[in-house]
C-alpha cells in the first residue's frame, strides 16, 4: 500500500507527531493545530483554527519571537521558555521553538511553532532538590551527633553524677542540675530525629529566612 500524496503524507506525519506543532500565517493565525496541541492545550483542532495565536500565547511573549522572525534571524535552535494558556485558564510552562516558512521562491509565508511541555521536567527537578535538600539534612546530623555527641555525654554523665549527692546539695542546685540533664537529652533527641526526617518542613525565621522545623518535619518509622 503507498503513502498517497505527499500532502497527506506531510500532513499525516505533521497530526501524529509527539510534540506540539502549530503552523501559522504571516498575520499569526492558526493554520494547523495538531493533536499533541489539543492534549496540551485542552482546545479542539476546529476550535483553534483561524484564531490568532495570542489566543494561548501573551502578546509579550509572541514579541520575542515574532521581531527575529520577520528580520529574518530566527535559528531552530532558538528557544524560549514562556507559559501557553490553555482551557480552564491553566498556564502551562513550554520550551518554544519557532521555524520560518517559506514557499518556493523562498518568500516567507509563515511559521511553524513546535513546543516541549515543561511540567514533567519541573517535577523531575523538584524531586531532585527535595533530595539533594534531604541528603544535607541527613549529612549535617551526621555531624552534628560525631561533633557534639561526646561532649554531650561527658556533661551528662557529670551532672547525673553530681545528682546522685543530691542529699548534699540545695535545692536551687539540685534544680539547676536537672534543667541541665532535661535539655542535653532535648539536644540529644533533636540530633536524633534529624537524621530521620524523610520529608523536611520549613518555618519562618528572623529577617525573612526559614529555618528547618525539626519538630513537624516526618521522619521515617522506627520499624
Amino acid at each position: 500500500m503507498g503513502i498517497g500524496r505527499p500532502e497527506e503524507y506531510l500532513e499525516s506525519i505533521f497530526e501524529s507527531s509527539p510534540v506540539l506543532l502549530i503552523s501559522l500565517d504571516m498575520r499569526f493565525r492558526i493554520i494547523m493545530f495538531n493533536k499533541a496541541a489539543c492534549m496540551l492545550t485542552g482546545y479542539a483542532s476546529e476550535c483553534m483554527t483561524g484564531k490568532r495565536i495570542t489566543k494561548i500565547i501573551r502578546l509579550r511573549d509572541l514579541k520575542k519571537i515574532t521581531k527575529p522572525l520577520r528580520n529574518g534571524r530566527i535559528s531552530t535552535d532558538d528557544g524560549f521558555m514562556i507559559k501557553m494558556a490553555g482551557s480552564g485558564g491553566i498556564q502551562i510552562p513550554v520550551m518554544l521553538k519557532i521555524s520560518p516558512l517559506f514557499d518556493s521562491e523562498n518568500t516567507l509565508i509563515g511559521a511553524l511553532l513546535v513546543a516541549s511541555d515543561l511540567r514533567e521536567i519541573r517535577e523531575v527537578q523538584a524531586k531532585m532538590f527535595e533530595a539533594e535538600r534531604l541528603a544535607a539534612i541527613t549529612e549535617t546530623a551526621i555531624s552534628v551527633n560525631h561533633e557534639i555527641n561526646n561532649p554531650l555525654c561527658s556533661i551528662l554523665g557529670n551532672t547525673q553524677l553530681m545528682l546522685m549527692e543530691k542529699d548534699h546539695l540545695d535545692s536551687r542546685m539540685i534544680k539547676k542540675l536537672e534543667s541541665i540533664e532535661k535539655q542535653i537529652a532535648r539536644i540529644q533527641d533533636i540530633a536524633e530525629r534529624l537524621g530521620k526526617i524523610t520529608k523536611p518542613v520549613l518555618k519562618e525565621y528572623v529577617g525573612g529566612k526559614k529555618m528547618l522545623d525539626v519538630e513537624h518535619s516526618e521522619v521515617k518509622n522506627p520499624g
